[in-house]
Formats: C-alpha cells, sequence, structure tokens
C-alpha cells in the first residue's frame, strides 16, 4: 500500500471518529466539548487538506533528527499530595510528576523551556528539561513550588554542556513563499483545518509493567516525607534520545479558543486528536521504520495522559510548489476526552520571533511571569558565581560551572561559601588519582586528570574520586592496579 493510500486511510479514519463523537456528545456536554463538535462538522468538508498536510508533515518530521523531539520536564523531587480544583489528591502514578514541553534558543543565546508544569512538583531545587539527551535545568529552590500553580510555564534555563547530546530547536511552520501568488497561497493554507502530529513519548511508558508505573515504586521513592524521582529523571533522559511517537492531531481554525487557567486567560487554538490504536499505529510505522515495538505500544495508550500537557504540535503547509518545512504550531494546554478515541485539545502558540522579550511577553499572558522573573534572576546568579569561582580560587570555567551545577542559585553568597568545599575536593581528588598514576607508572595518563575531574564533579568526595577516576583509567586495564 502506498504512503499516499495510508494517509488517506488514516484521514477518513479521523473523520469517522470524529463524526462518531460529534453525534454522540450531544448539547449536554461543556461548552469544550461543544466547541469540539463543531470542530468535527468543520473537519469533514476540509478533509482533503487535512490528509495533505498531514503527508508534509509526516514526510517533512521523518529523518530529521532532533529538530521535532519534545522536551520532558521533571523536578528532582516532589510533594506526595497537591491541592487541585479544591481537593488533595495524593500521587498514584508517574504521569501526575512529569510533563512534555519544548526548548528553545532565543535570539539573544538564552535556553527556555516553554511547557508542562505538575502541580506536585516542589519539594527540591532542581528543574530538569530532557530533550533528545540534552539536558536543561535549573538549581533554585524556590522555583519548582512556583511552577506547581500553572499548567503551561516559561522559564529560562541553564544548558548542562559536559554532558549533553546534540540539540536543534523547533521552529515555526514555513508558509507557501512563492513568488507573485505567495501571499494568497499562505493566507489560503492559514485559513484551512490541517492534519498535524503531535510527537511525544507516552507510549514508552504506557507499556511499562503496572508495578513500575506505581509511586512509589521503582522509578520514584521516598526521601523523607517527600518524593525522590531522580530515578525517573534518568529513565527520561535516556527516553528523550529515543524517537518520538506520533499522535495523529486535526487542528481547525477560527475564532481563538479562551480557557481560564489559575492566574490568566489563554487565547489558544482549537484542534482534535484520534488516540485510536489502529490509526495511530499506521502513523507511526510510517515516521518510525527502526523499531516495531514502539509503534505496537500504541495499544496501552487508553486515553488522555496529563504527562501530555505541554507536547508540541507540528504542521506543514501543502502548498502549489510542494510541501514546506513543518514547524510547531502550539503546545496542548489542556484537553477534554470526548466520546470514543477523541480528544479535544487546546494549543498555546509560541512566539513566531525567538527573543527574550517574546518569551517574557508568553509568560505574562500565561500568568507565570514571577516563575520567568524568578529563572532570570537564578541564571544571572549562577553567571556571576562562576566568575566569581574562576577569579577567587584561579580555577577554570568548566569547573567553576560544574560545580555551580551542584549549588542552589537564590543567593549569590550563599553559593560562595557552598561552593567552597568543592574547590578544597577538586584539589585532593586532583592530587589522589596523580599519585595512582605515578604509583602505576603511567604517566601519559597525567594529561586527562584534569578533564576528568572537572566532568565528574559530585557532592561527595568518595564518589567524585571514583568516578574520575574511572574516566582517568577508562581505556586502560586496571586489574594491576592497587590502591
Amino acid at each position: 500500500m502506498s504512503i499516499s493510500s495510508i494517509l488517506s486511510e488514516i484521514a477518513q479514519g479521523i473523520e469517522k471518529a470524529i463524526s462518531d463523537a460529534a453525534s454522540e456528545v450531544g448539547q449536554a456536554l461543556s461548552d469544550a466539548v461543544g466547541a469540539a463538535s463543531a470542530v468535527g462538522s468543520e473537519i469533514s468538508q476540509d478533509i482533503e487538506n487535512i490528509t495533505n498536510t498531514l503527508g508534509c508533515t509526516v514526510q517533512g518530521m521523518k529523518d530529521s533528527g532532533y529538530t521535532y523531539y519534545p522536551a520532558l520536564g521533571i523536578v528532582n523531587r516532589a510533594i506526595k499530595n497537591a491541592n487541585i480544583n479544591g481537593k488533595v489528591e495524593p500521587v498514584s502514578n508517574i504521569f501526575q510528576l512529569f510533563r512534555h514541553g519544548v526548548i528553545i534558543e532565543s535570539a539573544e543565546g538564552n535556553y527556555y523551556y516553554v511547557g508542562g508544569a505538575s502541580p506536585y512538583w516542589g519539594a527540591g531545587k532542581d528543574f530538569f528539561a530532557l530533550q533528545g539527551g540534552a539536558c536543561f535545568f535549573i538549581s533554585d529552590s524556590s522555583i519548582p513550588t512556583l511552577m506547581r500553580k500553572a499548567n503551561i510555564i516559561v522559564v529560562r534555563l541553564k544548558r548542562r554542556k559536559l554532558t549533553s547530546a546534540p540539540w536543534q530547536q523547533p521552529n515555526p511552520p514555513e508558509g507557501c513563499s512563492t513568488p507573485v501568488i505567495g501571499w494568497f497561497e499562505t493566507a489560503a493554507e492559514n485559513s484551512r483545518d490541517a492534519g498535524g502530529v503531535m510527537p511525544n513519548y507516552l507510549p514508552y511508558y504506557t507499556s511499562l509493567p503496572f508495578h513500575a508505573l506505581k509511586v512509589p515504586g521503582i522509578l520514584v521513592g521516598i526521601s523523607g516525607d517527600k518524593l525522590s524521582a531522580t530515578a525517573l529523571k534518568e529513565s527520561l533522559k535516556l527516553t528523550s534520545d529515543q524517537p518520538p511517537v506520533p499522535f495523529i492531531v486535526a487542528r481547525t481554525v477560527g475564532t481563538p479558543f479562551q480557557q481560564k487557567n489559575p492566574n490568566a486567560v489563554i487565547n489558544g487554538m482549537m484542534a482534535v486528536a484520534v488516540l485510536d490504536s489502529q490509526l495511530q499505529e499506521k502513523l507511526c510505522n510510517l515516521f518510525i521504520t527502526q523499531d516495531d515495538s514502539i509503534c505496537n505500544s500504541l495499544s496501552t495508550v487508553k486515553g488522555f495522559s496529563d504527562a501530555l500537557i505541554g507536547a508540541p504540535v507540528f504542521t506543514a503547509y501543502s502548498c502549489l510548489s510542494g510541501c514546506k518545512e513543518p514547524g510547531i504550531v502550539g503546545l496542548v494546554a489542556s484537553a477534554t476526552q470526548l466520546a470514543g478515541p477523541v480528544v479535544s485539545l487546546v494549543l498555546v502558540p509560541l512566539p513566531t520571533a525567538y527573543t527574550d522579550q517574546a518569551f517574557e511577553q508568553l509568560a505574562s499572558a500565561l500568568g507565570v511571569q514571577d516563575v520567568f522573573n524568578e529563572s532570570v534572576r537564578a541564571l544571572g546568579n549562577a553567571r556571576e558565581v562562576i566568575i566569581s569561582l574562576q577569579s577567587t580560587y584561579h580555577i577554570s570555567q568548566t569547573l567553576a560551572s560544574a560545580i555551580v551545577d551542584h549549588l542552589d542559585w537564590n543567593d549569590r553568597e550563599q553559593m560562595m561559601t557552598d561552593a567552597k568545599p568543592y574547590v578544597e575536593n577538586y584539589h585532593k581528588v586532583v592530587e589522589a588519582i596523580r599519585s595512582l598514576v605515578e604509583k602505576s607508572g603511567e604517566m601519559f595518563l597525567v594529561g586527562r586528570i584534569q578533564e576528568c575531574v572537572e566532568s565528574t564533579v559530585d557532592e561527595d568526595y568518595e564518589t567524585w574520586l571514583d568516578e574520575a577516576t574511572d574516566c582517568v583509567y577508562s581505556d586502560v586495564d586496571r586489574r594491576s592496579i592497587t590502591y
């Protein structure tokens, strides 16, 4: 069967699923559901364009590297109970503790996570966003608590360069920019419903055994009266380097949809996701060709999960001049499960110009400017302390940055105080490994000591020494070495 016929079959399946849902929801459902029902009738009239744009989107996203990989947001420590809509709800599974989003670098060179937040975040100092195996984070004890008041946040982050994989950011959709008729063609495409893809990692986790999803459990443990999500964070980092699974989305145009969140009114777009495993698997097999098990896991997705909040939706326009480059049209801000496999989505659009000012304005519109401002302040502290550590202790920028990664960035003076033991242990670790190298007689390894010690900074001296030693001797037979 050709790709075009498969896409046509998928589009027809979308049309039927939405039509069935619209006939079942009736007039008694909420405004969001009613809007989605109207979407269904509109989409049935624009199925050809949905098919074409879905095909362009899939074709453009296939084998394209990390550009279309979503980010995964997680904190290192979480609270056990959260107040949700006036009711105390305990954590019971891992899907309550992570969210999707995107990482974008501004024109000024700053990194931003725009994506979902969980009401269970807090109790620690670290927030991580993981994309394509790359790690971005912020370390400020006030930020995770601020994050949990909204479903979509905008926060400035630091990239952990020493351990980060290659990374590429998503761009807005490319318009139908051809001579003479380009503006008209672009306007025509923007005024029509379109097919799209919501890449995500949900099936990687819904396919796990039930005991692996429980909290507390294998991925999330108890640390005092809080939850420790360190194992979940490490799992998400590994998963973020795997191909995301494409979910089918049909985006509609028209009057922007307004939805109140705890702090602001979101002006978003309406869209519909069809979580039918058979349709999803057809799309997945077009998208991911190297591992059938990934697409087979789609049957474990039983409906919308809060972990999908913040997931990006991509669309590529189908123009007279051909398919254009896919781009991000919005992030999932909220969802309403309709009849059958159909889910009504509200999408929050991203800025079309990636500037610091644009992201500050987005944070203000979403009612999370306090989170944004605190992250900017914390990053400023981190940068100032890195410079101070270099001048005070005559250490490299690499080491100073690695030490700062382990500190709470709330107060500069306290950061300098907390950094001193790391500097002292650095010299001790260097001398201990140098002594070991001299004892083994393998002096050619001396040149590796500084790099290895700087790349393995740890708050525990013994752990730091062991990991740095392993790094130095990583390509050497250590069986003859005595300590």
